[in-house]
């Protein structure tokens, strides 16, 4: 039998998602796997929590000591392959043996990661909106049907959820503390792994539902104290490497987290608000096709269908197989008489591995 996945993680806090997100390694892992659960100074019930998992071993901080710090303190007890996973995440059956399956495609690949609903960079599939575990069950097997045995190379893997090789993680060693609370150490540890003459890829068929950042806005890192966070480890990065980050689209996480704040506006009924949030999500990474959906579906509930339809259209554009979008745009259409018009975009599809 190979040996078992170390799954490392580490956790400050935020006791309901490290429940939630065991409970799904439990009930959808077949692969071998041991836990590695790290407390990093937790103060709500995780450390006693980590204690009480079947099986796992539990690794206790008296301080929070961030997540590289708390993720060496995993790796030094890993054997085998090792598995980096955020505590805020949900796991859909043969997420591990579709990343594995990718990891074990050549010899030279070190390091592998999913999609996801909510990540920085390449991995993101946008547009996806899930109201329960069964419907991430559902996309996730329908990717996997999709994109089977598929893998991307990449120059960055975010490590929300990161697989890697036995021996690369023992050349490579950990991750550099030196970025504190957390942000831009998977940068540094993957090119890292790339000088060592690895390759980096996405399994295009593996899927990990994101909640994203619980752990940051539990700290209360949001707005200001978050880009200072991302400012200063961005130039800790440039200073130690000579160069800037690659490929880095943390726009597109703060503006889902803008749309999040949208969402939330309208649910208390405040509909300035939630347009507020949605202009300033637009500003800061403009290519989120959501932003727009959005965004159209308040200005035709307050009566600018012309600015509405512009809105559905363009995020039509952006992702032309986006449902929610391709049916607001038809219907904003047909009420306007542009249904003519609206076909020239309606009709084509978006075939990507990895669409919703």
């Amino acid at each position: 039998m190979p040996e078992p996945i170390s799954i490392i993680i580490p956790a400050f806090n935020q006791l309901e998602y490290c429940r939630q997100c065991i409970a799904s390694i439990t009930a959808n892992t077949r692969r071998a796997y041991r836990l590695i659960l790290v407390d990093n100074g937790s103060t709500d019930g995780v450390s006693e929590f980590f204690d009480a998992v079947p099986g796992a071993e539990a690794v206790h901080s008296a301080e929070n000591l961030g997540f590289a710090a708390g993720v060496n303190l995993g790796l030094a007890r890993a054997t085998g392959h090792a598995l980096l996973l955020n505590s805020d995440t949900l796991l859909p059956a043969g997420w591990l043996g579709r990343l594995e399956q990718a990891l074990l495609q050549a010899p030279d690949i070190g390091m592998v990661g999913p999609r996801s609903n909510c990540v920085s960079g390449g991995q993101q599939i946008d547009g996806l909106e899930f109201a329960s575990m069964t419907e991430v069950e559902a996309f996730s097997q329908d990717l996997a049907q999709r994109c089977q045995g598929r893998v991307r190379d990449t120059d960055r893997l975010v490590a929300f959820c990161v697989l890697i090789r036995d021996e690369v993680r023992q050349r490579a060693g950990g991750l550099d503390e030196r970025y504190g609370l957390g942000n831009f150490e998977d940068d540094d540890y993957c090119l890292r792994v790339r000088q060592a003459g690895y390759r980096l890829c996405v399994a295009e068929d593996a899927f990990v539902f994101h909640y994203g950042s619980r752990t940051f806005l539990g700290m209360g890192l949001t707005d200001e104290k978050w880009r200072s966070l991302m400012a200063a480890n961005e130039q800790r990065y440039t200073e130690k490497w000579g160069l800037r980050p690659e490929h880095r689209t943390d726009a597109a996480l703060e503006s889902r987290q803008l749309n999040e704040r949208a969402h939330a506006a309208l649910a208390q009924g405040d509909m300035a608000s939630a347009l507020g949030f949605l202009k300033d999500a637009i500003a800061a990474f403009p290519l989120l096709e959501r932003n727009y959906n959005d965004l159209g579906a308040i200005l035709w509930e307050i009566g600018e269908r012309e600015r509405a339809y512009a809105a559905f259209a363009q995020a039509v554009r952006l992702r032309p197989g986006y449902g929610d979008a391709r049916a607001n745009l038809r219907h904003a259409a047909e009420a306007l008489g542009k249904s003519g018009e609206a076909e020239a975009l309606l009709g084509r599809e978006d075939t990507e591995c990895g669409g919703a």
